[in-house]
């Protein structure tokens, strides 16, 4: 009796930590990137479109400030280089950003609203060629922390 009790709650705690890992695994978020104009003439803003969605199968709160700072870019060009870094983004690296300005809460399956990234304010794309760009997001720690990419884009600066 004792060896069968001891059997079912060694079944029931791997069922849960099961379920606990499982539900972990699965992002709290995705990230969808667009880009805005492509191609883009050399010497223009380069702006790419972000949308953030809840996958997770609860509810979360997610901040909303200032977009492009909100997220880390990685940028390569056709020889999978990374393109000269500009003023504002060796600045902005400098100084912490917090990003409060506005809190969404979102139920599983919505998304935030569609947001305007400038790339070109990080990053010289002022070169004719492709460019490859992924952006990335932290994941709070209440959600399970981490970081989440998104899907790359590919832009081709023209003359």
């Amino acid at each position: 009796m004792k060896t069968s009790l001891k059997c079912v709650l060694i079944l029931v705690t791997l069922a849960v930590c099961a379920a606990a890992s499982t539900e972990s695994s699965t992002p709290p978020f995705a990230l969808t990137l667009e880009a805005e104009e492509n191609p883009v003439k050399s010497g223009s803003e380069v702006k790419v479109d972000i949308t953030l969605s809840n996958s997770s199968n609860r509810a979360m709160h997610m901040s909303y400030g200032l977009s492009e700072l909100d997220y880390a870019f990685e940028v390569r060009d056709s020889q999978n280089r990374i393109p000269p870094e500009t003023e504002f983004a060796r600045k902005s690296k400098a100084r912490g950003y917090f990003s409060n300005d506005h809190f969404f809460y979102l139920q599983p399956g919505e998304s935030l609203p569609k947001a305007p990234l400038v790339v070109s304010k990080f990053y010289d794309l002022s070169r004719p060629g492709k460019y490859k760009i992924q952006v990335s997001r932290a994941v709070p720690n209440a959600l399970g922390g981490g970081t989440i990419k998104s899907n790359v884009v590919t832009i081709t600066i023209t003359e």
